[in-house]
């Protein structure tokens, strides 16, 4: 499958920067509500899993709380390393092939040097049977009106489409179970701002508008010709983890029809 990839690029030093200033960006009213949405879309996710092991990468350190711990084990890696995480390269994971029951990319596609790197790299790590979950900011939205604009960090973001996302999930033999939507609300500076367009996000919720500020897409594995079923716990295999190296990144700006 050919993805365009002609727009901007971004190092990785710039790549560390942005993800820093997004991060700070979590603090303020509307990172908390994408935040506070987020977390109980993963809190659905998560009840479709089982198994032993989960491995977070993306923007919120934090996001995984002790009362969304449903997996015994979880690890939480990033490009920036900095406590609770550790250093991840990501097109080299330190994982055996379909050793992790499941991976959250908690907006990991819109903050790396390749998406389809990336994706690879963490579907290859998924056991057949086991799940991806990946939380994106979506272009289709008032969130994504920011990105093609270039207003604020935002328009260095990845912005992956989820009809993309699914084929690229497809091709890598995966099977989207549900789609979530959330955030419907434009990312406003203020709180009472954010409180006035509060029937936004009922309306959009009430009836799972494609046009959410983020999606998550969960999806399954294939296991042909089998009945998927619980595993019995295994060891963890042992992490080698490469030094980062600087390199490029195309963002995923969609292109015009």
């Amino acid at each position: 499958m050919l993805i365009d990839d002609r727009s901007g690029s971004i190092s990785q030093a710039d790549l560390m920067d942005l993800l820093r200033v997004a991060r700070t960006w979590l603090e303020t009213p509307a990172g908390q509500m994408l935040l506070e949405a987020q977390q109980g879309v993963i809190e659905e996710a998560l009840q479709r899993c089982f198994g032993q092991h989960l491995v977070q990468y993306g923007l919120a350190p934090s996001l995984l709380d002790g009362d969304q711990q449903v997996l015994r084990n979880s690890w939480h890696f990033d490009l920036i390393a900095e406590p609770p995480t550790m250093p991840l390269q990501e097109d080299q994971w330190p994982f055996a092939p379909q050793s992790l029951d499941v991976v959250l990319l908690h907006h990991g596609l819109d903050f790396c040097l390749s998406p389809r790197t990336l994706l690879r790299e963490a579907s290859q790590a998924v056991r057949a049977g086991g799940h991806i979950i990946i939380l994106g900011f979506n272009p289709w939205s008032s969130w994504g009106l920011n990105h093609f604009a270039g207003r604020s960090w935002l328009s260095e973001a990845g912005f992956v489409s989820p009809t993309r996302l699914a084929d690229w999930l497809e091709v890598l033999g995966f099977a989207v179970e549900k789609r979530i939507n959330g955030c419907y609300r434009p990312p406003l500076a203020t709180q009472k701002w954010l409180d006035r367009m509060v029937f936004l996000e009922r309306f959009g919720e009430r009836h799972n508008l494609p046009m959410g500020g983020f999606y998550c897409l969960i999806a399954r594995r294939q296991m042909y010709g089998v009945t998927p079923r619980k595993q019995p716990a295994r060891a963890f295999p042992a992490l080698n983890l490469p030094p980062l190296t600087v390199g490029t990144r195309r963002t995923q700006k969609r292109k015009s029809e």
